[in-house]
């Protein structure tokens, strides 16, 4: 690796980190604090119960995102024109995911709420895929990956875009159900992780 790469590698970290942290930051706005009187506090928390869950599920969702986002760059040997270019138009979706959150949290009975976020999500997801199939597809990874771990990464991308999918296929559905897949996704995918086998040691 040349020393410009080198050099460039924790800037377009030190990007993607800062656009990450004002993203998943932004998403409380949506959570105000109700203003009414005492007595009807309780009333007005439960109507809130709706966007802390939206919230908490674009929350973990974003941190999703940014721990796959970790894991690749781990063993990216550098970055070139093109893979910056693939992963600033994964932040430019990433920024939008609070507009997603909001816009559902103010509509949640609206299927075209329930649609727009997940879209929002589905083309977050498939642009970190393609940005891993660039870079193993370019050379621009690790030459001893330990073995399976490309095979891996690319299932564990694919999954993101295909579950969105289906969570807007169920919409038409039921909205509700849709929403619901959203909240258990999320989880069930951290849950059933095991990218540490590859990475013995922790992570830098």
């Amino acid at each position: 690796m040349s020393n410009s790469e080198s050099r460039a590698m924790p800037r377009v970290l030190a990007l993607s980190d800062g656009v990450y942290a004002i993203a998943m930051t932004l998403l409380v706005l949506e959570v105000a604090v109700p203003q009414v009187v005492q007595s009807e506090l309780f009333n007005q928390l439960t109507e809130l119960s709706f966007k802390l869950l939206i919230y908490a599920v674009s929350f973990v969702i974003l941190g999703i995102y940014w721990v796959a986002h970790h894991y690749m760059f781990r063993v990216f040997r550098h970055a070139n024109y093109t893979l910056m270019w693939i992963n600033i138009s994964h932040l430019l979706v990433i920024a939008l995911v609070p507009f997603a959150a909001a816009f559902l949290s103010q509509y949640p009975r609206a299927q075209v709420a329930v649609i727009v976020y997940g879209a929002i999500l589905g083309i977050a997801a498939a642009i970190l895929y393609v940005m891993w199939w660039y870079a193993t597809g370019h050379r621009l990874v690790d030459s001893d990956l330990p073995p399976g771990l490309e095979r891996y990464i690319r299932r564990r991308l694919a999954a993101g875009p295909l579950a969105t999918f289906v969570a807007i296929a169920i919409s038409f559905v039921s909205i509700e159900a849709s929403i619901a897949l959203y909240a258990i996704l999320p989880p069930a995918y951290i849950l059933q992780s095991g990218i540490d086998r590859f990475f013995p040691e922790p992570p830098a």
